[in-house]
């Protein structure tokens, strides 16, 4: 069966999840004294969570009654797979219901490789810090909750991974952070609560007027669980996920539900499928407000201008292990949100023009903003900490030119910007290790001194800036094209944040690697290990396999932004009536006359 797999009778979705928590358990128990036992155990024990994820793309192996399993994701099947569905909280309809499609688990195999080097590059520093005990315990349960929310298919399990990886994050800047670490942990954590705050309000409401919508519009929000369920390339249907949606509004109705139980839900597909009705029976203005609710808490994540002054205190305080966690996958969780709630759940919230030139615009200005603000930066690692503002500014744009272009390259960035700027901040923290300092004035001529840090730096650089053969040139290029699809004002407008990167960008590697070197504590700097060359290999891997050839990752991808973007513009994939005539005109009236029923296609996208 597609998408199924056990181990010991226990789905491995849970296994996934809940690995890296078992493991932090397992942690307590060690002597404290007993430092090197601890790292050793925290860095095998987080290579076990990568290797267990590694089936959710290859498959997992039958073998008797211990692990009972299938092929991996079907990439022709459009929806949730490995499904997980059991009772918790009936009284509030909330149920332990797990599930991944496409977007999902491009972002647990991200998760979990970063998982793996964030911890690795954590030798060092760690031991020099102190209290390496308490340490991986935070970073394994950061890494459970992470986890927990993209693998959530219910509304109210993943506002309870969302708030509970907060803690860990927390901890883990106000403690081992930098000299002002209580400050931006706070800030951090302020920020993300008030959005956390307004989303619950938002999620209460939905959950309180599923019932009402599914009352007046049954026949089309059945219609619509159908839409999402089937695969617009395949035609494939995704039975289990269909079945748990139309079970969950079947209860809506049903007089005899056993004690305990309600009418409504928070089954994720469920209350997607109410989305593009929710107008009809309450009016736009609820629409826009619930959107609103959810955008504050995703905005605030990202972060989008201008909720995004946290961002550089956080990076700059964390640890290393901190600052690519929190730049590879928690900025991630914002941009998720948007695809995964607020663009299918709220449509019409999402297409409204007034909507849209919001968001358009404050993608825009971030890209510009952060840019430039990176360029006056006198500190390698806030330069980093802008560059995600910009980067991330580009995701918002791909996500809201709603189209397929604009959205696949919006998640491409999502992964890309993990893999590079994960790698920057690794970069950075090498030379802290080194130096106990990020000011830029205080290096210069490093090619001379630390020859293999320098390629690595520079192919990263490259990478970030959007070198063409490289990770990021491939979601720019399509974030772009969405953009200019879109609105040929948004696409000009954000080009030039590309200018501004590669300015940037090229500018810190002239200061800290050219010329000749002028600070004595920078002549005998050591280069790379071992260990930290490791630590690189599969980022850089990754860096030029999505360069030249990315459509293993947008294979992944497109079934959910074809679902996306169905919802969002329903007549973006129909014909229209002038391109059925025109497609009608093209047919030639001699057998011999040449086709060219290509022609309608621009009538056929467009809007």
């Amino acid at each position: 069966m597609p998408g199924h797999a056990e181990i010991f009778g226990i789905g491995i979705l849970s296994w996934v999840t809940w690995l890296p928590a078992i493991g932090s358990l397992i942690i307590l128990f060690f002597n404290r004294e007993k430092n090197d036992r601890i790292r050793w155990f925290a860095n095998v024990w987080i290579v076990i969570c990568f290797l267990v994820s590694i089936p959710l793309v290859t498959g997992l192996f039958s073998m008797g009654g211990l692990i009972r399993g299938g092929p991996g994701y079907d990439r022709a099947l459009a929806g949730l797979q490995f499904i997980e569905d059991h009772d918790w909280i009936p009284l509030i309809g909330a149920r332990y219901t797990l599930g991944i499609d496409g977007l999902a688990l491009v972002l647990i195999m991200l998760t979990t490789l970063l998982g793996v080097i964030s911890v690795v590059c954590s030798w060092s520093y760690i031991r020099e810090k102190g209290r390496e005990k308490e340490y991986y315990v935070v970073l394994l349960l950061l890494q459970s909750g992470m986890l927990g929310a993209f693998v959530s298919a219910d509304l109210f399990l993943f506002f309870i991974f969302w708030e509970v990886m907060l803690v860990p994050m927390y901890f883990l800047i106000g403690i081992w952070g930098g000299k002002n670490r209580l400050y931006s942990a706070i800030k951090f954590f302020l920020y993300t609560l008030v959005g956390s705050v307004v989303m619950l309000l938002a999620v209460l409401k939905l959950y309180f007027i599923f019932p009402d919508v599914v009352r007046a519009q049954r026949p089309q929000v059945e219609a619509t669980a159908r839409q999402i369920a089937v695969s617009q390339e395949t035609g494939q249907v995704n039975d289990r996920m269909l079945n748990l949606a139309l079970d969950a509004m079947r209860r809506v109705d049903d007089r005899n539900l056993p004690s305990g139980y309600v009418s409504s839900t928070f089954n994720i597909t469920a209350l997607t499928s109410i989305g593009p009705h929710i107008k009809a029976v309450f009016g736009l203005s609820l629409v826009i407000w619930l959107f609103i609710g959810f955008a504050l808490s995703f905005a605030i994540k990202v972060p989008m201008f201008p909720f995004h002054t946290w961002l550089p205190d956080a990076h700059y305080d964390a640890p290393t292990a901190g600052s690519v966690i929190l730049a590879g996958v928690l900025l991630k969780m914002g941009t998720y949100g948007f695809m995964r709630f607020s663009l299918p759940i709220f449509p019409d919230a999402a297409a409204d023009p007034s909507v849209r030139k919001v968001m358009i615009t404050l993608s825009i200005i971030g890209i510009i903003y952060g840019a430039l603000v990176a360029m006056a930066q006198k500190d390698v690692k806030k330069l980093i900490a802008y560059s995600s503002v910009s980067h991330l500014g580009f995701v918002m744009l791909g996500l809201f030119a709603l189209n397929p272009s604009g959205i696949n390259g919006a998640v491409m960035q999502m992964i890309n910007h993990g893999i590079s700027t994960g790698a920057l901040f690794l970069l950075a923290g090498i030379l802290y290790e080194r130096r106990h300092t990020y000011e830029i004035a205080e290096f210069g001529g490093l090619a001379s001194v630390m020859p293999i840090f320098s390629t690595i730096f520079l192919i990263v650089t490259l990478s970030s800036l959007g070198l063409p053969l490289t990770n990021n040139f491939i979601g720019e290029f399509l974030t772009l094209r969405g953009a200019f699809e879109a609105r040929v004002l948004w696409g000009v407008l954000a080009t030039t944040g590309v200018i501004l990167g590669a300015a940037y960008m090229l500018w810190l590697y002239q200061r800290v690697f050219f010329g000749p070197v002028t600070n004595p504590a920078n002549e005998k700097l050591k280069d790379l290990d071992r260990r930290e060359l490791w630590q690189f290999a599969p980022l850089i891997f990754l860096i030029f396999w999505i360069g030249v050839y990315p459509d293993p990752v947008l294979s992944y991808v497109r079934p959910q932004t074809n679902t996306v973007v169905g919802l969002v513009q329903p007549d973006y994939f129909r014909v229209g009536p002038s391109a059925e005539r025109n497609l009608a005109e093209s047919v030639p009236s001699e057998p011999t006359a040449p086709a060219h029923s290509q022609s309608s296609e621009p009538d056929a996208r467009a809007k």
